[in-house]
């Protein structure tokens, strides 16, 4: 049991050297405080150094001229006012080329020759310093006399000058320095104004080439519209092409006039055929014509039904006061035959009158379709004519379109050449002004950086000269002596009040387990009061966790080394990476052997951790071990005082004092009163799973159907085995078998 607890509480902790020092803190502050005047002293001389230094260097001003990056175009002067594609792109790229522009070679050398800066010495010393003289003689330095002044000028104004654009804007700042403040203000406008300058004269120049080409495009270009124009009036000719009015051929205006017609005749043939059709069809089968449209239309049909309908009238008054043979009566039915026989008659003429009129519409068509087919066979030729004809319309519109843009930007540019005022896309907003005192040096400030400078360098030399010295530093003995405390008197004052700095508690709310209880399960309550009704863990137990601590022949710690490889298929690593593949987070870990299994469970949670994972283990191995030996041998509140509402989730959660993972222990409270609380684990469980990647629960050497009963859906199992020839392993993994859980990881613990 010693050899398994050497490697809990040392996996990841650096040993002390043979003789622990640490630093006195205290012996520090009192070397600081005995070489106060030493420092502030030497501090004093620095800052009297640097005034000193700064009163002979020379002054330089610095003054800056501002110009704005825009378009200059008014809305009258602009060609193609409404086009905006044909504007200056102004984004950030654009205002960088106007940087490169304005501080160009050709701006320099302008502004050096105007103002003469050659004349001056601070842009062209005449004469070298002694120390000048010594380089160049040395070969350390080019000899001056052998450079053209206009270099060395230019050479000179680029180390004073800084041109920059101002960022999220287009503008441009120019700024100069130099030793005569008005030699500083006149550059900086003189490289603005030139600039502009520059600006306007590629302007014009850029207007005056584009008059030069377009003039002699828009010669040759008149020229082929005039031949191209005069092509296509003698091909017209040629081919009897005459247009109408709605720009198309004679023949095809003529195809169209008569296919109206055609449309017309047939039309007409057919309303006349049908008139016929019903007329002869009525006189066919004996009924009278009169009733039909096509008769009522006629004159005479209309007199003849007037007429037959006053006979009919008489013949009806008669009726009621005369016989049926009466003279009276016998003439007028003779006189209504006669008129039916007239209105026969005169149907019969009216069939025969659409009988005529449909044959001339059939003569008729038959001439206008005649017609068509022959105006067909003409506008099909000129079709094929039109081809060529439309080939060299379009040569003639493309090329006239050409001349008519070629024409207004001639106009367009000459109009521009001629102007005095070619506005530049920027202007100068802000002069540069004369500085009424030096930006360099600053006094005050490089006095008071000193200062400050002096008392950081010599509070460090005198921090270290402490050190080197050992003055400042405290040697805690460590006892060698197997079976005692192995720290020191003041580590053990220290451990006794020790709080864990790298407690990371998590954020867990604490109303989440307080809800009213009901029923425990069975199960749950079982398996806990199992668990939690072990003896508690005595002095040997623990003693044996410090035991992992062995000490060597020169009193130094070291950590007692075996050879298992924690990289193999079932080893700790090759586990933890299983486990990261998976989505389940918690991990319910059985030790079948009791606590020397339970010594996997720390190795796999710190393995995990060290893979910058937030981890936590749930002691509910009953004996509380591995949690006191991770805890350093203390046993704080755990798990059972939360299920008793005693403590909360802040009270519970500690930091494992040799990794990053967090440990909950076994607790304070009685296991059997804890019980009762059963049904809060799979509550807590998951609280704790939303503030952590894996929560760990190890439940020691309980059987499989404990271990199932605690929450078999959402967790993942793995057990842990020291010995695999143990027969208690091989009885836990059968059980699981037989309860139908065979997705149980085999964790094979280190035995070192």
């Amino acid at each position: 049991m010693s050899a398994l607890f050497r490697s809990i509480g040392v996996g990841s902790v650096m040993r002390d050297t043979a003789e622990n020092a640490d630093i006195d803190i205290g012996a520090l502050f009192a070397a600081l405080k005995r070489n106060w005047l030493f420092i502030v002293l030497g501090a004093v001389l620095f800052a009297v150094l640097t005034w000193g230094v700064a009163q002979f260097l020379t002054p330089y001003y610095r003054s800056e001229a501002r110009i704005l990056i825009e378009t200059r175009e008014s809305v009258f002067t602009r060609p193609n006012a409404g086009s905006e594609n044909d504007r200056p792109l102004l984004d950030a790229e654009a205002v960088k080329s106007q940087v490169e522009l304005v501080g160009s070679a050709q701006v320099l050398a302008k502004v050096a020759t105007d103002l003469k800066l050659a004349d001056y010495a601070e842009f062209y010393p005449k004469t070298m310093s002694p120390v000048k003289q010594v380089l160049v003689m040395l070969g350390l330095r080019p000899d001056p006399r052998t450079i053209p002044a206009s270099e060395q000028v230019l050479t000179r104004m680029r180390e004073n000058l800084q041109i920059y654009a101002v960022t999220g804007s287009r503008v441009i700042v120019v700024e100069f320095a130099a030793k005569n403040p008005q030699i500083a203000a006149d550059v900086a406008n003189k490289i603005a104004n030139e600039y502009i300058a520059m600006q306007v004269a590629a302007k014009r120049q850029l207007t005056g080439d584009a008059t030069g080409w377009l003039a002699p495009e828009i010669d040759q270009l008149t020229k082929k519209v005039r031949e191209a124009e005069s092509k296509i009036a003698d091909f017209r000719a040629a081919t009897d092409l005459l247009n109408t009015s709605g720009n198309t051929s004679l023949a095809t205006q003529q195809m169209s006039d008569i296919s109206s017609e055609l449309s017309r005749l047939k039309a007409q043939r057919a309303a006349s055929e049908a008139k016929a059709e019903s007329i002869r069809a009525a006189l066919k089968k004996g009924v009278p014509v009169n009733s039909l449209p096509e008769v009522m239309s006629s004159g005479i049909m209309q007199q003849l039904n007037e007429r037959r309908g006053a006979l009919m009238a008489e013949i009806a008054n008669l009726s009621t006061t005369l016989l049926d043979g009466h003279p009276r009566l016998q003439g007028l039915r003779a006189q209504l035959a006669d008129l039916d026989r007239q209105i026969r008659q005169e149907g019969n003429t009216i069939l025969k009158s659409l009988d005529n009129e449909v044959n001339t519409a059939r003569s008729l068509e038959q001439e206008q379709t005649r017609e068509l087919n022959r105006l067909k066979a003409q506008a099909a030729e000129a079709g094929s004519k039109e081809v060529e004809l439309r080939a060299l319309e379009r040569e003639a519109a493309a090329q006239r379109d050409l001349l008519q843009t070629y024409l207004a930007r001639f106009r367009e540019a000459s109009s521009r050449v001629d102007r005095t005022d070619q506005p530049a896309d920027a202007r100068i907003f802000s002069d540069a002004t004369v500085a009424g005192e030096p930006y360099f040096p600053k006094v005050l400030p490089m006095v008071s950086m000193s200062f400050v400078a002096g008392l950081l360098l010599l509070s460090v030399f005198v921090l270290l000269r402490e050190l080197f010295s050992g003055r400042a530093l405290t040697r805690n003995p460590v006892r060698t002596v197997r079976g005692q405390n192995i720290w020191g008197d003041e580590d053990n004052r220290i451990a006794e009040n020790f709080t864990p700095a790298h407690n990371k508690t998590a954020q867990i709310d604490n109303k989440l387990i307080a809800q009213p209880v009901s029923e425990p399960a069975v199960a749950n309550n079982e398996m806990i009061e199992r668990q939690m009704a072990r003896p508690e863990i005595d002095v040997e137990t623990i003693q044996r966790i410090y035991d992992s601590y062995t000490v060597s022949e020169n009193g130094a710690d070291e950590v007692v080394a075996e050879t298992d490889d924690i990289y193999a298929p079932n080893g700790v690593a090759a586990i933890a990476s299983r486990l990261m593949l998976q989505e389940r987070r918690r991990i319910i870990l059985i030790s079948p052997e009791g606590d020397a299994g339970s010594a996997g469970s720390v190795h796999l949670l710190r393995e995990l951790a060290d893979r910058s994972l937030r981890v936590l283990l749930v002691d509910m191995s009953g004996t509380g071990a591995i949690s006191q030996a991770m805890l350093d041998g203390n046993k704080p509140a755990g798990i059972t005082d939360l299920l008793l509402n005693v403590k909360q989730f802040t009270d519970i959660i500690h930091g494992d004092l040799y990794s990053d993972a967090d440990v909950i222990p076994t607790g304070l409270s009685d296991p059997k009163a804890a019980m009762v609380q059963a049904e809060r684990l799979p509550v807590i469980f998951e609280a704790l799973e939303t503030a952590y990647d894996f929560v760990l629960v190890e439940i020691g050497a309980s059987t499989a159907e404990q271990a199932l009963n605690l929450d078999s859906d959402a967790s993942l199992f793995v057990m842990n085995v020291f010995d695999s020839e143990d027969q208690t392993v091989a009885q836990t993994a059968l059980a699981f078998h037989e309860a139908g859980q065979e997705d149980v990881t085999i964790l094979m613990v280190p035995h070192s």
